[in-house]
């Protein structure tokens, strides 16, 4: 089956990254080409799409083909039953054309409406080629509104938002069930998307209020996990125990509670490398190079992000 995402424009790496790590757990991956903010995948296997977050829309592809041939690609593309519409994304004149385009269809017996939709017609236009299929998936952006770092009772400055945090944990690969790690949890921005999304959801922090003030975060938002007092440079966990790990590591040169960053760094890597089990991933935001620190990780992905004008967050996946 052939899928088209259409990615968010917020880190292009990441949300193809994000597909794929995914679409490599729930199932099998045929073949998948880019076309800008475009993946095309086919791919059979469990569907996934309600996780992601840095995709936009899904669509199950009909057929690829040119603008010009638009309109015969309509005359022959299955009709049902239901309500449907025709929506155009990318062309100059979309209205017109989901107007052109949704008359084909009426005029072939197809129950048109436009304000209540049950099946979605989705177009997709490129610089060289048109998507055609019907809408599988919208990503529902209020979630990440009501789960903003503000909004939650405990807060502490520069904690990843949940659009991010969600993306990271996906990103890992880890499944519902699994054991998912956050070792400087804080807030809890890592746990609380992945016990959303059925994950055994562990967080550590080196703080008692900290560790208190995330407890109290989970309980916000009714989501089950375990929140422990401890040290991330000494895991109380058993070698390859851990399915998935996300983490933000301190920004400072160092910190009271966890000494000098650079003995942080690389106690923490050993201990990532010692409890993830093999072929499983940790996703580390940091505002420094730590390439160094992971050298017997396998580096997947190296990406960047601007916060503000002296802070530039360095997003790393590596696998063990």
């Amino acid at each position: 089956m052939k899928y088209l995402f259409y990615l968010s424009a917020d880190n292009i790496e990441i949300a193809r990254k994000e597909v794929l790590a995914l679409a490599e757990r729930y199932g099998w991956i045929e073949e998948y080409e880019f076309d800008g903010r475009f993946l095309l995948l086919d791919y059979a296997g469990g569907r996934f799409f309600d996780r992601l977050a840095y995709t936009n829309e899904v669509v199950r592809i009909y057929d690829i083909c040119s603008l010009s041939d638009l309109e015969q690609i309509f005359s022959e593309i299955p009709v049902y039953e239901k309500f449907c519409c025709v929506r155009v994304s990318g062309a100059d004149g979309k209205s017109s054309l989901e107007k052109e385009l949704g008359a084909v269809l009426w005029k072939r017996g197809a129950k048109i409406s436009v304000s209540n939709p049950e099946i979605v017609y989705k177009v997709y236009v490129s610089e060289s080629r048109c998507y055609v299929g019907l809408l599988e998936f919208v990503r529902d952006t209020k979630q990440f509104y009501l789960r903003r770092p503000d909004k939650r009772p405990f807060l502490m400055p520069s904690a990843i938002k949940p659009k991010l945090a969600r993306a990271l944990v996906n990103l890992t690969g880890v499944l519902e069930g699994e054991v998912f790690l956050d070792p400087m949890c804080g807030t809890g921005s890592f746990i609380i998307e992945a016990g959303i999304m059925g994950t055994r959801a562990i967080g550590i922090d080196f703080v008692e209020k900290i560790v208190r003030g995330c407890r109290t975060n989970l309980q916000h938002y009714s989501i089950s996990g375990e929140v422990i007092l401890g040290d991330a440079r000494m895991l109380p966990f058993k070698d390859e125990s851990v399915d998935g790990i996300a983490t933000d590591y301190p920004y400072l040169r160092s910190t009271r509670t966890a000494g000098s960053l650079e003995n942080l760094y690389s106690k923490t890597a050993e201990e990532f490398q010692r409890v993830l089990k093999k072929g499983c991933r940790a996703a580390v935001v940091t505002n420094i190079e730590i390439e160094n620190y992971f050298s017997d990780f396998k580096m997947e992905l190296r990406s960047e992000e601007k916060v503000h004008g002296s802070l530039t967050r360095r997003i790393y996946l590596f696998r063990r």
